[in-house]
């Protein structure tokens, strides 16, 4: 059987892996705001830090960091990019 990609949300994706956006799941608002920002369906990003204690992410993309909270982050759902292993199952 092939490889199939897993989709994750972004506030559970690891760090320093390059990821795509797949799809949204949430409230609508959320949705919009992360549109405005630029995280469409397709983008590439880099998860560059967690705050502690669960205060959120910064993630980067087209060129800019950005910090989101978790229950933003909640929404985004994302599969491994490029040669990297990471969410696939046989």
């Amino acid at each position: 059987m092939g490889q199939t990609e897993i989709e994750v949300p972004l506030n559970r994706a690891p760090l320093r892996r390059q990821l795509v956006v797949r799809r949204y799941e949430g409230e609508s608002s959320v949705i919009e705001r992360l549109c405005e920002l630029g995280l469409t369906i397709g983008t590439q990003l880099l998860i560059r830090r967690r705050a502690p204690l669960g205060g959120g992410i910064e993630v980067e993309f087209r060129g800019v960091r950005v910090g989101l909270r978790l229950r933003e982050a909640a929404v985004l759902y994302v599969t491994a990019c490029g040669d990297s292993n990471a969410y696939r199952s046989s």
